[in-house]
């Protein structure tokens, strides 16, 4: 009877684990079109425009589009929900790291200048 019991505790236990385990990692795809706005611009206004974020034999493609034209995210990283990679403007290296939210993204643009913040929202 204590076996059976213990037994039944157990399976009860691993499920319930398992389960708890499932929702924490449970991550809905990055893949989509994102309205996006860098701020913070030194004498420049804001930069607003659309992110296009997709998977090409398996790897992670971002491609920002804003009235400065199209450029795609070199060296493109998804890491969970944390996103690296960078960008070349006018010879002026800006590196990205951030990090997808249910609803979108948030993250920084680095360069020797400092930081510039970005947010996308999904579409």
């Amino acid at each position: 009877m204590k076996a059976k019991m213990l037994f039944t505790l157990t399976l009860c236990l691993s499920f319930l684990f398992v389960n708890t385990i499932d929702a924490a990692t449970t991550f809905h795809s990055p893949v989509g079109t994102y309205d996006f706005e860098v701020t913070d611009i030194p004498d420049q206004p804001d930069v607003k425009g659309t992110m296009v974020v997709s998977k090409v034999d398996g790897k992670i493609k971002v491609i920002f589009d804003s009235s400065a034209g199209e450029i795609e995210l070199a060296d493109a990283k998804l890491d969970g929900h944390k996103l690296t990679g960078k960008i070349d403007v006018q010879g002026i290296v800006l590196k990205l790291s951030g990090k997808f939210t249910d609803s979108g993204f948030e993250g920084q643009w680095n360069s020797e200048f400092g930081a510039l913040p970005i947010t996308a929202s999904k579409k």
